[in-house]
């Protein structure tokens, strides 16, 4: 039986990167290439293979069922090749590549934006592509290589590390308490209305001298965005549950007021999310380390 025929390297890379991208004009900037010849290379590892591993459209690519098998594979033995050249290299300052990294948008702005800057800087062989979304993105399938989430995470195979603890502040602005009332205790919340984060199932755990008391809550405004749920309250639409830090200079200002201040929201951990065969990269650990350096216990 003739061996089949070999597969070329360049060619695996280049279906790969149309995967990641989303399109073989994407592919082709982050390659550095001609649009032409990322799509060659894919066409003649499809012909290689004897199969069709892409659909192509005028709005893009999608993956056939023998092509998602393909990719899973074909990926995670890319990023082996990686992990091996990187042992090769034994010095911090030779750490490289690129690092693919998700965060939401109110925590990248408020604390991760400069740490990011600090670190490129200190890792210049290093390329970023730093996407800010709200959204539980598939890491997946969409190659990220590390996020930095608050709150519960779906089960998932993900590794999963704490970072740290996340003090959380229940506020409204005065006018909006001044015509509604203040809450005395957490069973008070019924007769308000809240503006809750896009994924919050509406059940705040709150801790007080009785311990703990969870409440149902009623929402009139949702959103993804952290900016918009702060822009709500502003305009009187509610009560908020936030980050500390998103609201500790505006509770200074005298632009919102703490709602039922003896008490603290049991919520989720800032965490480090990483797909299992992406925590190994040293670029990943080098900024893994360098997250817990920077990071108190608790923001």
């Amino acid at each position: 039986m003739p061996e089949p025929a070999p597969v070329d390297l360049l060619d695996v890379i280049a279906f790969v990167r149309v995967v990641e991208t989303g399109s073989i004009a994407n592919a082709a900037a982050r390659l550095g290439i001609a649009k032409s010849i990322v799509s060659r290379r894919v066409s003649r590892l499809e012909g290689v293979l004897g199969a069709q591993l892409l659909t192509r459209t005028p709005r893009g690519t999608t993956l056939t069922d023998i092509g998602r098998e393909y990719h899973e594979r074909a990926a995670a033995g890319l990023l082996q090749l990686e992990s091996a050249r990187e042992i090769v290299t034994k010095s911090t300052s030779e750490i490289f590549g690129q690092l693919r990294i998700q965060v939401p948008a109110a925590f990248g702005e408020f604390l991760l934006a400069p740490l990011l800057a600090e670190f490129a800087a200190r890792y210049p062989r290093i390329e970023f592509d730093v996407r800010f979304t709200d959204r539980q993105v598939d890491m997946i399938a969409e190659a990220y290589d590390l996020a930095v989430w608050p709150g519960a995470v779906p089960d998932s195979i993900l590794i999963t590390r704490k970072l740290a603890k996340v003090r959380w502040a229940m506020v409204a602005c005065p006018a909006y308490l001044d015509a509604r009332g203040r809450p005395a205790r957490p069973a008070d919340l019924a007769d308000h209305d809240t503006i809750l984060y896009a994924l919050d199932p509406g059940r705040w755990r709150l801790k007080g001298p009785d311990g703990l008391e969870p409440v149902r809550m009623n929402s009139r405004f949702r959103t993804d965005n952290g900016r918009m749920l702060l822009a709500a309250a502003r305009a009187g639409l509610g009560i908020v549950l936030v980050p500390m830090f998103m609201v500790e200079e505006a509770l200074a200002r005298g632009e919102f007021e703490a709602v039922l201040p003896d008490f603290s929201h049991e919520g989720g951990d800032l965490q480090i999310l990483m797909p299992p065969a992406r925590a190994g990269i040293a670029r990943v650990r080098a900024l893994v380390a360098f997250l817990y350096e920077k990071f108190d216990r608790e923001v």
